[in-house]
């Protein structure tokens, strides 16, 4: 006997949750023959799904996700159209199921009046595709000269000895020469929209930049400090040197260690600047008010409101925080707006937006080497919202 469910939709999302976890019985393995024998689009989602991260991985994802915190807001949003606690219950293991399948909450469509899941995938209209970006960036010399990093080997000399070489993955600079020249030479390397680069400082530090960001260093640290300038986001590994301090400065933060792992994400475009720990100890100043500081622990983040200048410190997500770095989009209760403003960095586009949009958030993991089509496809299937793409603009529609 085949198991009976009120909502179709979410019978489904249930059975490929268990089918792509190898937790099927017998009797809903059939059901599941079933429905995707009769049903070309469900067919796809699961194909869609099959292609996504393995089974380990999701299921690392979920763990990491605060489920009940998430499903709460959910709840808050759409307490006129959730129902009673019975559904509550069943929607939220519907959730964790989804979560652990596709890194998408597929049960925002429970949060519509219709309670229908999105029936139109991009990927079944015929549109011209955008892919996602790689290892682009200009690095600008200390004489102004540009030189392009995304194709071929790189091999330069700057004006005091300092070796700058690498290929299309990254960057390295050395300078073992003594030099008498007194004059601190800065090079600048940006990374555009579409964009993402490596590069190891003369120290030894490793920087990875995300799209439109840019960061200003000298070619040689002197011997009291080694100080960079960043403006977007970029993960440093700094290379430990208790006697020289290592001090990033955005407009609105200013950031000291001496040997840790961090993120620093200061968008022009965005609210807050954002300083999370990975290990390590950082020190965080107001550039405005330099004994204004905050000592970060590993796990936390340091928030500065850019309107108000109030900095707080909280615990959040690491997985969240770093995933550009590894690879991925990570959506945890995301506001489309946001998740739109990440897209169209990575994949250099336009975002339209057409008619009135309902406030919906996302949960998810989607690889950043997709093509848009795919990320658009997973958003599509997830909550109440339609695409267009047209060359490089992406028009977003209830």
């Amino acid at each position: 006997m085949k198991p009976v469910m009120k909502n179709q939709p979410y019978e489904f999302a249930l059975l490929i949750s268990r089918y792509l976890c190898n937790e099927l019985s017998k009797e809903e393995e059939a059901h599941l023959m079933q429905i995707l024998e009769k049903d070309e689009h469900k067919r796809k989602i699961l194909e869609y799904y099959k292609q996504t991260a393995p089974a380990q991985e999701r299921l690392d994802y979920m763990n990491s996700l605060d489920v009940d915190a998430a499903w709460n807001k959910v709840r808050q949003r759409h307490d006129g159209n959730l129902g009673k606690s019975s559904n509550y219950s069943f929607l939220k293991y519907v959730a964790i199921l989804a979560i652990t399948v596709s890194a998408v909450a597929l049960w925002l469509a429970y949060g519509t009046k219709d309670n229908k899941l999105v029936t139109s995938l991009a990927a079944d209209k015929q549109i011209l595709d955008v892919l996602p970006g790689g290892n682009v960036a200009v690095l600008v010399l200390s004489d102004g000269k540009r030189v392009s990093l995304d194709s071929g080997a790189v091999a330069l000399r700057e004006k005091d000895g300092t070796q700058v070489s690498g290929n299309q993955g990254g960057l390295a600079y050395s300078n073992d020469i003594a030099s008498e020249q007194e004059e601190v030479l800065y090079n600048t390397l940006i990374v555009p929209r579409g964009g993402t680069y490596n590069i190891q400082l003369p120290d030894g530090t490793n920087v990875w930049l995300n799209a439109m960001s840019e960061l200003r260093f000298p070619v040689k640290f002197g011997t009291k400090e080694r100080k960079v300038e960043l403006i977007g986001e970029a993960y440093f590994e700094v290379a430990k040197n208790k006697d020289v301090p290592f001090k990033v400065i955005t407009a609105h933060q200013e950031i000291e260690v001496k040997g840790t792992h961090f993120n620093v994400n200061c968008y022009a475009d965005e609210n807050f600047v954002r300083t999370t720990l990975l290990e390590g100890s950082v020190k965080i100043s107001d550039p405005a008010a330099p004994a204004r500081s905050w000592l970060l622990s590993p796990g936390e983040q340091a928030q500065t409101n850019k309107k108000t200048g109030k900095t707080a410190l909280e615990k959040v997500n690491m997985k969240e925080v770093f995933a550009w770095k590894n690879g991925y989009f990570f959506f945890n209760d995301e506001k489309l707006e946001s998740i739109m403003a990440k897209i169209a960095r990575w994949y250099d586009i336009e975002v339209v937006y057409k008619g009135q949009l309902e406030e919906q958030s996302f949960l998810g993991q989607i690889e950043r080497s997709k093509k848009i089509s795919s990320i658009l496809n997973v958003l599509e299937l997830s909550g109440n919202v339609h695409f267009k793409i047209s060359g490089r603009r992406v028009v977003v529609m209830p």
